[in-house]
């Protein structure tokens, strides 16, 4: 782990301690239980007692996950990123199963997620050695260290507020832009040059949301300036920010998505193919990629 791991205030190198990294230049400790360093310190982004008895509807939808995980790495980003040993990082990895997937295919593979939930779930990974509870904007890596990063489904969660029970709800906070931008910044920092960052996330400018709702699946319709889930505009003016040198791509988001969740609900069967030959169209046709009929955006950033 100290050959690994930095501190991510300093970036100063740690040290092993019986239980934790120590980062002398500022004095603080970093928990490592079940072999999983854990940089948040408490501050995770959820609240999960590890005593909880989860209901049958929870566990459910943790066995869906680890479906859709598997099928993001083997079915969509394995044969983008080809099979050369690259160093990778899963920035939001969720239950951590890509990294076992990666891990298993020659890769040289970390994931980082702020979850105490995720943290719980890690005890059952192959490699959770190379897990870590870590904030995206402030990643316990040196500059450059990976070739490729993969970050699904977190950009939009960045500087909004979002609420739950019957309905859902979400607004952008004041600071959005500068925490998108903030955290699009630390993912930047530890790729190497010529390296890849690879986001993904619901189309915002695509007026329907399946991801985002009380009940998974269900069509959330939203104004185009709701200011919650970003849009290629968006990614490309934050990076522009950062360096204009950075290339932003939109790709054909074909594989990605297997439309189980919407096909629960009669307009989800009733689409799904239609949408898989859009997403097809898109292979051929790449500017559509980038456009508001495409439902999920998958951009690509390269690093000069």
């Amino acid at each position: 782990m100290v050959d690994v791991y930095r501190c991510p205030n300093c970036l100063g190198a740690l040290t092993a301690e019986a239980d934790s990294l120590r980062c002398d230049r500022e004095n603080t400790d970093y928990p490592v239980v079940d072999q999983i360093a854990d940089f948040m310190r408490g501050s995770y982004y959820d609240q999960f007692d590890e005593t909880t008895v989860l209901s049958a509807e929870h566990r459910q939808a943790l066995e869906r996950e680890n479906d859709g995980a598997i099928a993001r790495i083997n079915d969509f980003y394995l044969p983008l990123i080809g099979e050369n040993s690259l160093r990778i990082l899963d920035a939001g990895c969720g239950n951590g199963i890509s990294l076992d997937l990666l891990s298993a295919a020659g890769h040289d593979a970390y994931g980082i997620d702020s979850s105490a939930l995720r943290r719980w779930q890690w005890r059952e990974r192959v490699h959770r050695e190379r897990l870590a509870v870590a904030d995206g904007a402030k990643l316990p890596f040196a500059d450059a260290y990976f070739h490729v990063l993969l970050c699904s489904g977190v950009l939009e969660h960045v500087g909004v507020e979002e609420s739950g029970g019957d309905e859902y709800r979400v607004k952008p906070l004041p600071n959005r832009d500068d925490a998108r931008r903030a955290f699009l910044a630390g993912l930047l920092r530890v790729l190497a040059p010529g390296g890849t960052l690879y986001l993904d996330f619901p189309n915002g400018a695509f007026p329907i949301d399946f991801w985002h709702n009380t009940r998974g699946g269900s069509a959330r319709f939203h104004s185009v300036n709701e200011g919650f889930l970003p849009t290629f505009a968006e990614v490309v003016r934050l990076a522009n920010d950062l360096d204009p040198r950075i290339a932003v791509t939109a790709i054909s988001p074909n594989g990605r998505l297997r439309f189980r969740q919407v096909r629960q609900h009669w307009y989800g069967r009733a689409f799904a193919l239609p949408m898989q030959a859009l997403f097809a169209a898109m292979d051929r046709v790449p500017r559509l990629a980038r456009s508001a009929v495409n439902p999920f955006l998958v951009i690509r950033l390269t690093k000069t």
